[in-house]
């Protein structure tokens, strides 16, 4: 059985939801659409790499490391500089800040700022002037939008309350990091860029072994649809203090305020194969200087990892973060925006 979709009232998308009971067992494993995380790490736990078998992708926890209460410029997220100008009023316990390399604390060149946790030389320059080696197709589906923590949310305000399922997170597709999701869906097919999108929540109600789960949904669509070239997994982080104060990344754009982007690189520095990550790498620093280009201070630097985040399958694949969990809604909504209409501008540039 293959990929089911369907419309909504919400603008016109292109959802693939992967699958029924007895198409995802054919994939191995039961991927279950409600009911609360068993297993979500709690709140501020280092990330820590989990190989849960031997020949399976990583599964990797992506909460935070706890932070001081008080972040100052060079502290543990490192230039973090509250914005200037007209920031909107936050709750109490969420402040924000920006977090974009300018100020010298990142390797960079030109607009394109790199945070690398790897052992590995990068050079920039050299990666930027790469040429993209990729075509896509204008009549079959090139990009496949997934989310390995699908339940990942924001903070609630009056325009978006929703019930959490656990902190931080709820399983209402309106909105989590599908809603996201869905807005970098309905850019890319407006602009011509034949976009699929799947809405399988693989965090719940397991948040080990997301990453495997969402593995098997990759490969359910790509073996359906092998003209797809991009994968790009939304996510959301999160910058929480022990004391649970949230920082939300955010920049001063046309204006109004938004939810900084952060990509992040994976690599086979942890042991698992990824031969072409520089390929990926050199993408996603394109991407990069593009966005700030056009929306500077919008991207915070590319944060360069050992685990490969099943990036491996093709290389056009990312991760890309949007926004924290302090930030809110709209404000990933409006960041996702113009990230997607600036990627369909490159993307059609690549269209054969």
């Amino acid at each position: 059985m293959g990929p089911k979709y369907r419309k909504n009232k919400r603008p016109p998308r292109r959802r693939l939801h992967l699958l029924p009971v007895a198409a995802l067992a054919l994939c191995g494993v039961l991927i279950a659409r409600g009911g609360l995380p068993a297993a979500a790490p709690p709140a501020g736990s280092p990330v820590q790499d989990v190989k849960v078998r031997a020949y399976s992708p990583e599964d990797i926890a992506e909460e935070d490391e706890p932070l001081p209460d008080d972040l100052a410029a060079g502290a543990s997220v490192s230039e973090a500089v509250l914005p200037q100008g007209g920031v909107p009023k936050t709750p109490a316990n969420v402040s924000p800040i920006t977090i974009d390399g300018a100020g010298g604390s990142y390797p960079g060149s030109g607009t394109v700022y790199i945070k690398n946790d790897t052992d590995y030389a990068v050079d920039i320059p050299a990666l930027l002037s790469q040429k993209t080696n990729i075509a896509i197709s204008s009549k079959e589906p090139a990009v496949l939008i997934v989310h390995t923590h699908g339940s990942e949310a924001y903070t609630p305000d009056a325009n978006n309350w929703y019930e959490p399922t656990d902190t931080d997170r709820t399983t209402d597709t309106n909105y989590n990091v599908i809603r996201v999701g869905d807005e970098i869906d309905r850019i890319l097919n407006a602009k011509g860029i034949k976009t699929l999108h799947a809405t399988v929540i693989n965090d719940s109600p397991s948040y080990n072994g997301a990453y495997n789960r969402t593995l098997d949904v990759i490969s359910s669509v790509m073996k359906e649809n092998p003209s797809i070239k991009f994968v790009i997994d939304v996510h959301r982080d999160a910058m929480i203090t022990a004391s649970g104060k949230k920082y939300k990344t955010v920049a001063q754009i046309n204006g109004r305020q938004t939810a900084q982007l952060m990509l992040v690189a994976g690599t086979d520095a942890g042991g698992l194969r990824h031969d072409n990550w520089r390929e990926n790498l050199a993408f996603m620093m394109k991407v990069q200087d593009r966005m700030n280009t056009t929306y500077p201070g919008i991207m915070r630097p590319i944060n360069i990892r050992a685990a490969r985040f099943n990036e491996h399958v093709t290389t056009g694949s990312m991760l890309l973060e949007v926004g924290t969990s302090g930030n809110s809604l709209d404000e990933a909504l409006y960041s996702a925006s113009l990230f997607a209409d600036v990627l369909g501008d490159m993307l059609l540039q690549l269209q054969k």
